[in-house]
């Protein structure tokens, strides 16, 4: 690993637009695991549709602008209401994108039983909420 990155991230850390453009790389990162994850667990089970795939990405897209967007915004905002507004969406998209790559893995057939409680959870939350 180069030590300048290391240095890089360590500078960023200091401030709280560094910390918060770390945060929505490491955002961008889950995105990019979710994409690839979905795309090969549709391939696998035979359930590859680019209409399904393109809304995916056109909001993947549209979350991207958000997350951005949201940062100069919030500058109008109080400190304190800033700082709060940014890390509650940004842990509810972490969550979302961690959720999601979880999904994925389990119709891949690989064993996510240690998340299995937070699913079944989500799942009958969801199940309620359409009734």
């Amino acid at each position: 690993m180069d030590m300048n990155m290391i240095i890089w991230a360590e500078t960023m850390m200091q401030n709280e637009y560094g910390r918060v453009l770390i945060w929505l790389g490491f955002i961008l990162f889950l995105m990019a695991v979710d994409v690839i994850t979905g795309f090969i667990q549709a391939y696998v089970n035979r359930k590859l549709k680019s209409g399904k795939m393109s809304t995916g990405l056109l909001k993947k897209f549209a979350l991207l602008i958000v997350l951005v967007a949201i940062v100069p915004l919030t500058i109008l905002l109080p400190d304190i209401i800033s700082v709060s507004v940014i890390i509650g969406v940004y842990l509810l998209e972490t969550l979302n994108e961690m959720v999601s790559i979880i999904e994925n893995l389990n119709k891949l057939g690989v064993a996510t039983d240690i998340f299995e409680p937070i699913i079944k959870r989500l799942n009958n939350k969801n199940m309620n909420e359409k009734d």
